[in-house]
């Protein structure tokens, strides 16, 4: 459903008198694509900062006392349209997210004015921990903000992604639901991951913020390595689940030289990458030899070498073998074992 925001809002403000509809006008941004400061309104009317603020009081004030009175139909379907869709979303939803639900993004200005002047809406500003909202229910928002602190310490504790049932049960019936998804969504601290678990924004897991993020993302996913090409193949494939810090155009040859110089990341075979994580040591297959040796007690016959190598390396037998000639590096006994010349 869309309503004609604009003409609803401009129909409350008539009523006022030519300056305070300008000033409210202004405030609100109903006839300007954004909204204007305090500061700047009193430059504009000659008038301070405080002046303005009480202006806007008052006319807001005023509107409400008008629509309690009055039988405006089109403003009373808008409110009731936007009680609907909060219910829908368990009562509270973050600001630019309902009026997206409101299919109201070019007339965003508008519906935040009718919330403003409506008197079952609750308005919650912008803070250091979350961003503007909107709520049905002004009492939740304390519990919420103490179970947000401890949601924030559970997961520094934890340092992993969670699912919305385990964190429903953390959160002791104070949430559930679309409150809770709404309430997550609020937040400036947690964010949802590809994989529709919630974790902290701030960790490359949940938040990618570049190809090597979300290439550890794509190889820890598969759980085996991977071609580089195949890795950037499946980074463009997983941009539509990268919820922020989208990738205009995945190169190949981009990903091969990020995954390169990054320690996460081990290079097997001919362009393959693997992770750090599963064990994989860095270096070139003589470096996967001595230290195979070295963890060995210092000799191995040269099947097991080639054996254990493999499991590092995605390379031929031979390379192995030719690698195990260099007499300046390696040696062996008169039993055919092989150990680190010294």
């Amino acid at each position: 459903m869309i309503f004609p925001y604009p003409k609803v809002a401009s129909s409350l403000v008539a009523g006022l008198g030519p300056r305070v509809k300008d000033i409210v006008s202004r405030r609100f941004g109903l006839q300007r694509k954004e909204a204007e400061t305090l500061e700047s309104i009193g430059s504009v009317h000659c008038i301070t900062r405080e002046r303005v603020r009480q202006i806007v009081q008052d006319a807001l004030r005023q509107i409400r006392e008008a629509i309690e009175g009055d039988r405006n139909a089109q403003v009373r379907a808008a409110f009731q349209y936007f009680a609907d869709t909060l219910k829908r979303q368990g009562n509270m939803k973050r600001e630019d997210l309902l009026v997206d639900m409101l299919e109201a993004r070019d007339m965003s200005n508008s519906v935040v004015f009718l919330l403003v002047v409506g008197d079952e809406f609750f308005d919650h500003r912008e803070t250091q921990d979350f961003y503007p909202f909107w709520s049905l229910k002004k009492e939740v928002v304390a519990k919420a903000s103490d179970f947000h602190e401890n949601l924030l310490s559970f997961f520094e504790k934890k340092e992993a992604p969670l699912d919305e049932e385990e964190i429903e049960a953390l959160s002791q019936d104070i949430l559930r639901g679309k409150s809770l998804l709404s309430f997550l969504e609020a937040s400036k601290h947690i964010m949802r991951s590809w994989d529709g678990k919630w974790g902290l924004k701030a960790w490359p897991q949940v938040n990618p913020r570049g190809i090597r993020d979300k290439a550890y993302l794509v190889l820890k996913r598969h759980e085996k390595p991977l071609h580089f090409t195949e890795v950037s193949k499946l980074i463009a494939e997983f941009q539509g689940k990268f919820l922020q810090n989208k990738e205009k155009k995945v190169l190949p040859q981009t990903v091969h030289n990020e995954l390169i110089k990054d320690q996460r990341f081990v290079l097997v075979g001919r362009g393959t990458y693997a992770l750090s994580d599963w064990g994989y040591e860095p270096g070139t297959v003589k470096d996967v030899i001595i230290s195979l040796l070295k963890g060995n007690g210092g000799n191995m016959a040269k099947e097991d070498i080639i054996e254990k190598t493999l499991v590092q390396r995605q390379v031929k037998e031979s390379t192995i073998e030719l690698n195990l000639q260099d007499r300046s590096v390696f040696a062996r006994d008169p039993s055919g074992r092989y150990y680190i010349k010294a």
